[in-house]
Protein backbone atom coordinates (compact mmCIF):
# COMPACT_ATOMS: atom_id res chain seq x y z
CA UNK A 1 0.00 0.00 0.00
CA UNK A 2 1.32 3.48 -1.38
CA UNK A 3 1.91 6.05 2.31
CA UNK A 4 -0.83 8.18 0.64
CA UNK A 5 -2.97 5.68 0.70
CA UNK A 6 -2.64 4.76 4.10
CA UNK A 7 -2.65 7.95 5.10
CA UNK A 8 -6.19 8.29 3.34
CA UNK A 9 -7.63 4.85 5.08
CA UNK A 10 -6.28 6.14 8.92
CA UNK A 11 -8.32 8.99 7.83
CA UNK A 12 -11.95 7.41 6.80
CA UNK A 13 -11.14 5.55 10.13
CA UNK A 14 -10.66 8.40 12.44
CA UNK A 15 -14.26 9.89 10.62
CA UNK A 16 -16.07 6.34 11.17
CA UNK A 17 -14.83 6.49 15.05
CA UNK A 18 -16.09 10.19 15.30
CA UNK A 19 -19.22 8.86 14.09
CA UNK A 20 -19.81 6.07 16.42
CA UNK A 21 -18.81 8.42 19.38
CA UNK A 22 -21.11 11.01 18.53
CA UNK A 23 -23.52 8.69 18.69
CA UNK A 24 -22.91 6.96 21.93
CA UNK A 25 -22.82 10.66 23.08
CA UNK A 26 -26.10 11.22 22.59
CA UNK A 27 -27.89 7.91 23.14
CA UNK A 28 -30.04 8.87 26.10
CA UNK A 29 -29.43 13.10 25.60
CA UNK A 30 -31.72 14.91 23.92
CA UNK A 31 -29.77 16.84 20.92
CA UNK A 32 -31.24 20.34 20.49
CA UNK A 33 -33.42 20.65 17.43
CA UNK A 34 -31.67 23.55 15.23
CA UNK A 35 -28.76 20.50 15.61
CA UNK A 36 -30.91 17.48 15.23
CA UNK A 37 -30.71 17.62 11.05
CA UNK A 38 -27.20 18.25 11.08
CA UNK A 39 -25.88 15.52 13.88
CA UNK A 40 -27.73 12.77 11.88
CA UNK A 41 -26.06 13.64 8.99
CA UNK A 42 -22.31 13.44 10.75
CA UNK A 43 -24.20 10.04 12.42
CA UNK A 44 -25.00 8.75 9.20
CA UNK A 45 -21.84 10.04 7.52
CA UNK A 46 -23.97 12.18 4.96
CA UNK A 47 -22.11 15.59 6.00
CA UNK A 48 -18.23 15.90 6.34
CA UNK A 49 -17.00 14.73 9.79
CA UNK A 50 -13.45 17.14 9.95
CA UNK A 51 -11.22 17.85 13.22
CA UNK A 52 -13.22 21.54 12.91
CA UNK A 53 -16.57 20.12 13.68
CA UNK A 54 -15.22 17.19 16.02
CA UNK A 55 -13.55 19.56 18.49
CA UNK A 56 -16.57 22.50 17.81
CA UNK A 57 -19.11 19.45 18.95
CA UNK A 58 -16.93 18.85 21.92
CA UNK A 59 -16.65 22.11 23.18
CA UNK A 60 -20.54 23.05 22.84
CA UNK A 61 -21.42 19.79 24.12
CA UNK A 62 -19.37 19.47 27.00
CA UNK A 63 -17.49 16.34 26.23
CA UNK A 64 -13.38 16.16 27.08
CA UNK A 65 -11.37 17.46 24.14
CA UNK A 66 -10.35 14.28 21.88
CA UNK A 67 -13.86 12.79 23.00
CA UNK A 68 -14.50 11.88 19.43
CA UNK A 69 -11.27 10.55 18.07
CA UNK A 70 -10.69 7.38 20.83
CA UNK A 71 -12.48 4.37 20.81
CA UNK A 72 -13.62 2.89 24.06
CA UNK A 73 -14.72 -0.89 24.90
CA UNK A 74 -18.17 -0.59 24.55
CA UNK A 75 -19.71 -3.19 27.05
CA UNK A 76 -23.25 -3.89 24.99
CA UNK A 77 -22.80 -4.51 21.16
CA UNK A 78 -25.69 -3.74 18.94
CA UNK A 79 -28.45 -5.70 18.98
CA UNK A 80 -27.77 -7.15 15.69
CA UNK A 81 -24.32 -8.95 17.16
CA UNK A 82 -26.24 -10.39 19.83
CA UNK A 83 -25.88 -13.68 20.33
CA UNK A 84 -25.30 -16.62 22.80
CA UNK A 85 -22.46 -15.80 25.54
CA UNK A 86 -19.12 -17.65 24.82
CA UNK A 87 -17.29 -18.05 28.04
CA UNK A 88 -12.99 -18.39 27.92
CA UNK A 89 -10.07 -17.92 29.57
CA UNK A 90 -6.22 -18.59 29.25
CA UNK A 91 -6.63 -21.58 27.82
CA UNK A 92 -9.30 -20.98 25.28
CA UNK A 93 -8.34 -20.83 22.20
CA UNK A 94 -8.01 -17.85 19.82
CA UNK A 95 -11.21 -16.83 17.15
CA UNK A 96 -9.55 -16.71 13.67
CA UNK A 97 -10.20 -12.56 14.52
CA UNK A 98 -8.28 -12.66 17.68
CA UNK A 99 -4.89 -11.66 18.87
CA UNK A 100 -3.12 -11.36 21.98
CA UNK A 101 -1.32 -8.11 23.76
CA UNK A 102 0.71 -8.07 26.69
CA UNK A 103 -1.10 -6.61 29.83
CA UNK A 104 1.90 -5.20 31.84
CA UNK A 105 1.20 -3.43 35.75
CA UNK A 106 1.89 -0.24 34.82
CA UNK A 107 3.08 2.14 32.03
CA UNK A 108 7.05 2.58 33.51
CA UNK A 109 7.62 -0.94 32.07
CA UNK A 110 6.38 0.03 28.55
CA UNK A 111 9.07 0.61 25.79
CA UNK A 112 8.89 2.56 23.05
CA UNK A 113 9.98 -0.04 20.71
CA UNK A 114 7.40 -2.04 22.17
CA UNK A 115 9.63 -4.07 24.07
CA UNK A 116 8.53 -5.54 27.84
CA UNK A 117 11.05 -5.31 31.01
CA UNK A 118 11.46 -8.45 32.15
CA UNK A 119 10.67 -7.35 36.05
CA UNK A 120 7.55 -6.23 35.31
CA UNK A 121 5.83 -8.85 32.46
CA UNK A 122 3.75 -11.63 33.79
CA UNK A 123 2.41 -13.58 31.13
CA UNK A 124 -1.24 -11.61 31.32
CA UNK A 125 -2.64 -10.78 28.18
CA UNK A 126 -5.46 -8.44 26.42
CA UNK A 127 -7.29 -9.95 23.54
CA UNK A 128 -8.47 -7.41 20.39
CA UNK A 129 -10.21 -8.75 17.11
CA UNK A 130 -7.98 -8.05 14.34
CA UNK A 131 -11.07 -5.74 13.22
CA UNK A 132 -10.47 -3.24 15.56
CA UNK A 133 -7.10 -3.40 15.29
CA UNK A 134 -6.80 -2.92 11.73
CA UNK A 135 -9.07 0.07 11.97
CA UNK A 136 -6.73 1.91 13.76
CA UNK A 137 -3.76 1.58 11.45
CA UNK A 138 -2.34 -0.96 14.05
CA UNK A 139 -0.88 -4.43 12.93
CA UNK A 140 -3.05 -7.20 13.12
CA UNK A 141 -1.03 -9.49 14.70
CA UNK A 142 -1.03 -7.42 17.75
CA UNK A 143 3.09 -6.46 17.34
CA UNK A 144 3.43 -3.36 18.74
CA UNK A 145 0.36 -2.83 21.08
CA UNK A 146 0.74 -2.51 24.64
CA UNK A 147 -1.89 -2.36 27.88
CA UNK A 148 -1.49 -1.16 30.95
CA UNK A 149 -3.73 0.82 33.80
CA UNK A 150 -3.30 4.88 33.38
CA UNK A 151 -2.22 5.72 36.92
CA UNK A 152 -3.42 9.48 38.59
CA UNK A 153 -6.12 11.59 37.86
CA UNK A 154 -4.70 14.16 35.50
CA UNK A 155 -6.86 13.00 32.53
CA UNK A 156 -10.06 12.96 34.27
CA UNK A 157 -13.05 12.94 33.27
CA UNK A 158 -12.36 11.15 30.37
CA UNK A 159 -9.69 8.68 31.45
CA UNK A 160 -9.94 8.44 35.13
CA UNK A 161 -7.59 6.40 37.63
CA UNK A 162 -7.08 2.91 36.37
CA UNK A 163 -8.97 2.70 33.62
CA UNK A 164 -6.77 0.15 30.58
CA UNK A 165 -5.42 1.77 27.80
CA UNK A 166 -3.88 0.25 24.89
CA UNK A 167 -1.05 2.07 22.65
CA UNK A 168 0.25 1.61 19.31
CA UNK A 169 4.31 1.97 19.66
CA UNK A 170 4.56 1.75 16.35
CA UNK A 171 2.54 4.86 15.83
CA UNK A 172 4.49 7.73 17.24
CA UNK A 173 3.32 10.76 14.59
CA UNK A 174 2.29 13.59 16.63
CA UNK A 175 -1.29 14.46 15.36
CA UNK A 176 -2.62 17.72 17.35
CA UNK A 177 -5.45 16.41 19.89
CA UNK A 178 -4.88 12.88 20.24
CA UNK A 179 -3.13 11.33 22.80
CA UNK A 180 0.04 9.64 23.82
CA UNK A 181 2.28 7.79 26.00
CA UNK A 182 5.39 9.17 26.44
CA UNK A 183 8.97 9.74 27.88
CA UNK A 184 10.67 12.43 29.29
CA UNK A 185 14.08 12.95 31.38
CA UNK A 186 12.43 12.94 35.16
CA UNK A 187 15.81 14.28 36.85
CA UNK A 188 17.11 11.44 37.79
CA UNK A 189 18.44 8.00 36.14
CA UNK A 190 14.39 7.21 35.52
CA UNK A 191 12.47 8.71 32.84
CA UNK A 192 8.80 10.46 34.01
CA UNK A 193 5.80 8.09 31.81
CA UNK A 194 2.86 9.61 31.07
CA UNK A 195 -0.13 9.63 29.40
CA UNK A 196 -1.35 13.25 27.92
CA UNK A 197 -2.56 14.85 24.88
CA UNK A 198 -0.09 16.72 22.60
CA UNK A 199 -0.10 19.49 20.12
CA UNK A 200 2.55 20.86 18.05
CA UNK A 201 3.54 24.86 18.28
CA UNK A 202 6.34 26.54 15.57
CA UNK A 203 9.78 25.50 16.29
CA UNK A 204 9.62 22.40 17.50
CA UNK A 205 8.21 22.99 20.34
CA UNK A 206 5.17 20.15 21.89
CA UNK A 207 2.36 20.94 24.46
CA UNK A 208 1.81 18.54 27.18
CA UNK A 209 -1.82 18.53 27.99
CA UNK A 210 -3.95 17.31 31.01
CA UNK A 211 -7.75 16.87 30.72
CA UNK A 212 -7.97 18.56 34.42
CA UNK A 213 -6.87 21.66 35.35
CA UNK A 214 -3.02 21.31 35.82
CA UNK A 215 -1.16 24.36 33.67
CA UNK A 216 0.05 23.21 30.29
CA UNK A 217 3.90 22.23 29.96
CA UNK A 218 5.96 22.37 27.03
CA UNK A 219 8.90 20.50 26.03
CA UNK A 220 11.08 20.61 22.81
CA UNK A 221 9.90 17.90 20.43
CA UNK A 222 13.15 16.44 20.42
CA UNK A 223 13.43 15.90 24.02
CA UNK A 224 10.56 14.48 24.41
CA UNK A 225 10.25 10.47 23.58
CA UNK A 226 6.80 8.86 22.30
CA UNK A 227 5.92 6.07 23.29
CA UNK A 228 2.98 5.10 21.06
CA UNK A 229 -0.72 6.72 20.33
CA UNK A 230 -3.17 5.61 22.55
CA UNK A 231 -5.90 4.09 20.41
CA UNK A 232 -8.29 2.11 23.00
CA UNK A 233 -9.41 2.68 26.93
CA UNK A 234 -11.53 0.46 29.16
CA UNK A 235 -13.05 1.43 32.31
CA UNK A 236 -15.45 0.15 34.59
CA UNK A 237 -18.06 3.04 35.94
Amino acid sequence: MRADDSLQNAFKDTKEIRRIRLKEWFSGRTIPEEEKSYISQLINGKASFGEKAARRLEHDYGMPIGYLDLMRESSIPPKSEWGTVAAWDSNTALSEDEVEVPFLRDIEFACGDGRIQDDDYNGFKLRFSKSTLRKVGANTDGSGVLCFPVTGDSMEPMIPDGTTVAVDTNNKRIVDGKIYAIAQEGGGNDKLKRIKQLYRKPGGIVVIHSFNRDADEEAYESELEIIGRVFWYSVLI
